[in-house]
């Protein structure tokens, strides 16, 4: 009986691998979900380790700021034009790839970068990752579209958990490999060779997402959505105050965003300059959070399922709260993966629910537009608050800030709590 059990599952699970017996939902569904798990190179790589690399290149507080502080003020500026370019375009999925090709191309540059540079190489750094973020506010807007398109409603958290988990197995993996590599190769070129792979790791998953399609009924629907002008789509990004479920999650959602993002610049320069750490270290920190948020994702997306997003969201939002705050009490690095385990735990029940109910509250026949909305208000906070970190760890040190935003996590909760975002967007509330 289990072995009959076993062969059934086996047969059910290679199903997967053969993509031409698979309807076009499911087969968009598995393109999605390998082109997210090869992403887990550029996650566990560059996107991790690129402020790693200033640091230890000799940048400064300021400037570590800057890295993620000025990409986020050009989305802020690019991403309305940018969702209404996207709302006019009929391939998206071919859209995103040519979008891609740019974003992908600035990951290679600044694994070259080394070779061809000596002089202001960190500036140019911060640079070419500001440039970068036209392309980033574009795919923002073009990725959410098609995701929104390709996945069911009904499918989606299952879907999105799934997903996750894959990118945290990937990235697990990576960050493990990554740091090895950085502790064990001559600097600079261990940061050159662990870049360069996460560039290959990006390129290869523009091959799985040029094979999705959007089914017909989908695809006829947006073009006859398709006539409005310009200036009605600029328009229309106003109009987005007048969704009351919209607005009351964007004032709540901010709130959050701040304080994720107040002590961000500031953990490299901890890690590195208070504690000591590795890369090595560094890198078991990404791999523990990464393997967290794979038992993260599949508990909490049955607690959403079951129970709905308002206790993931709660509890959540003052989990990952605890990250900052632990990590100004800890004496080493060898205390940074268990720290990173807390966080991955808590912040995939966040990620579940603040997503689900993005989609929630954006109207179905609008959400290019309110997408570019929120991306831009998502990148105004990102800008601001690693600024205002930077600047309040002048004042009280940078574990006085890992206190503050720990305690902004506590005023996000409430705010969500006093709002109910989550019960409203359940009983899908969607006032105009």
């Amino acid at each position: 009986m289990h072995l009959a059990d076993a062969k059934q599952f086996i047969q059910t699970q290679a199903r997967w691998l053969q993509s031409a017996q698979l309807s076009i939902v499911n087969r968009n569904i598995l393109y999605l979900t390998l082109d997210t798990a090869v992403q887990g190179l550029m996650m566990g790589g560059i996107f991790s380790f690129l402020s790693v690399f200033l640091v230890r290149s000799g940048a400064t507080t300021l400037q570590t700021s800057l890295l993620t502080s000025l990409p986020a003020i050009v989305m802020v500026i690019s991403s309305l034009p940018s969702g209404a370019f996207i709302q006019k375009q009929r391939d998206l999925v071919r859209l995103t790839n040519i979008i891609r090709v740019f974003h992908r191309g600035s990951i290679l540059l600044v694994a070259l970068l080394p070779f061809l540079v000596k002089e202001y190489l960190i500036e140019i750094i911060i640079s070419i990752w500001t440039v970068k973020a036209i392309t980033n506010a574009m795919l923002e807007s073009s990725w959410m579209a098609v995701v929104a398109e390709v996945i069911p409603a009904s499918r989606r958290a299952r879907v999105n958990g799934a997903r996750w988990t894959v990118m945290g197995i990937t990235t697990a993996l990576a960050g493990a490999l990554f740091g090895y590599m950085l502790d064990t190769i001559v600097f600079p070129l261990n940061y050159q060779i662990v870049f360069f792979l996460s560039f290959l790791g990006g390129a290869t998953g523009m091959v799985f997402w040029g094979k999705m399609r959007i089914p017909e009924n989908v695809q006829v629907a947006r073009e006859e959505r398709q006539t409005k002008s310009i200036k009605t789509q600029i328009g229309a990004y106003w109009q987005s105050i007048k969704v009351p479920a919209f607005l009351r999650y964007e004032l709540t959602v901010n709130v959050l965003r701040l304080a994720l993002n107040l002590p961000v610049a500031l953990y490299s320069i901890y890690w590195i300059r208070e504690l000591n750490a590795s890369d090595l270290w560094i890198g078991w920190r990404a791999t523990a959070s990464r393997l967290a948020m794979i038992v993260g994702y599949s508990l909490w997306g049955k607690v959403v399922q079951r129970r709905g997003h308002v206790i993931p969201l709660l509890v959540c939002t003052v989990g990952v709260g605890l990250t900052p705050v632990l990590t100004a009490f800890i004496p080493g690095e060898t205390w940074l993966p268990a720290i990173a385990i807390i966080q991955g735990l808590f912040i995939t029940g966040m990620n579940l629910s603040t997503f689900d109910i993005l989609f929630a509250v954006c109207p179905d026949d609008r959400r290019p537009t309110f997408f570019a909305v929120n991306t831009m208000l998502a990148s105004l906070m990102i800008f601001l608050s690693p600024i205002l970190g930077s600047a309040l760890a002048d004042r009280f040190g940078i574990r006085g800030v890992f206190f503050i935003a720990g305690g902004v996590h506590v005023v996000a909760m409430l705010l969500f709590w006093r709002f109910r975002v989550a019960e409203e967007a359940e009983e899908g509330d969607l006032e105009s």
